[in-house]
């Protein structure tokens, strides 16, 4: 290292002070408001990460029409999900005692969407395969779950598609939403069916390779959900294949196109029904390296 030392004789002209210069208080300025803001932003902490919100959520489903839970909910509640099945074949009446049930909890928000045995909130179901007389009933149906007595008891009828969601404790809730089951799923053709292998929920170049693209003859609305979507938690009627889908006999009847569709977006939740057998929950763990795109052609989840 080199030392620099202070010469023996000051240069001519140049004098050596260890203390500093006296300054006049009265000829210092104070600062413009530019500087000040550069200093303040010299000494102003880095911003904080934002904290997760702790939210507390109620699922329910196939529920058919009874208008109490088994047990009082006592804990405090911050969203409800109702996965589907409000009734047993469509019967307004069954409705209104579903509404009863969720206005039972002490939740500020409740989420549905219909299942399969709600047959009155399908209109092209309804058109196909109800007598003439009875041509009144969806629009009555839709008309109990969009007036006041869901309204005030904070219950809203999810459409299918994406929503993005406020919760009075602040968190932010990105949520994708359909009431769609495979029609082999249901054993018979009831309501928002669709065929196996009609894949409703992977855009093209993201299907399984025997999968047919959404048709505009199935009976419930095109829903895929787009490969920048970001989702926090999905919300189906039905299973995503061999997750909680067995039958009493042992049958897989979860959808294969929507567990891709589950593996491409990785929600924090999926919350569904359907399948009575097999309620209850399952945690997954997302397998690294297998990113979008990496998929086989024809896988369908089943490693």
């Amino acid at each position: 290292m080199t030392n620099i030392r202070r010469p023996k004789k000051a240069p001519k002209g140049l004098v050596f002070n260890s203390s500093p210069p006296k300054r006049n208080l009265n000829d210092i300025s104070p600062p413009d408001e530019e500087s000040q803001a550069k200093r303040q932003r010299k000494i102003s902490p880095p911003p904080q990460p934002k904290l997760s919100i702790k939210t507390r959520i109620l699922i329910l489903s196939d529920t058919h029409g009874a208008d109490a839970l088994p047990e009082k909910i006592t804990q405090p509640i911050d969203l409800v999900l109702h996965c589907g099945d409000l009734s047993q074949s469509g019967e307004l009446a069954s409705y209104h005692k579903t509404i009863a049930l969720l206005s039972s909890i002490a939740a500020p928000l409740k989420l549905v969407i219909p299942g399969n045995h709600d047959l009155s909130l399908d209109d092209k179901y309804w058109s196909e395969n109800c007598k003439p007389g009875g041509a009144h009933i969806p629009s009555q149906a839709k008309a109990i779950w969009m007036g006041s007595e869901a309204q005030d008891a904070g219950i809203r009828m999810l459409e299918p598609g994406m929503y993005r969601l406020v919760l009075e404790n602040g968190a932010v809730l990105r949520i994708y939403a359909s009431p769609a089951t495979p029609i082999a799923a249901q054993g018979v053709d009831w309501a928002f069916g669709y065929a196996s292998n009609e894949d409703i929920y992977n855009p093209a170049g993201s299907r399984i390779s025997y999968a047919i693209p959404s048709s505009t003859q199935t009976q419930t609305p095109q829903t895929e959900i787009p490969d920048d979507a970001q989702v926090d938690i999905m919300m189906t009627h039905g299973p995503p294949k061999y997750q909680l889908d067995r039958t009493r006999s042992g049958d897989s009847v979860g959808c294969p196109h929507l567990f891709r569709a589950l593996r491409r977006v990785r929600p924090g939740v999926h919350a569904f029904g359907h399948v009575h057998d097999s309620w209850g929950v399952s945690r997954i763990l997302w397998e690294e390296g297998r990113e979008q795109g990496t998929l086989p052609d024809d896988d369908d989840g089943c490693d």
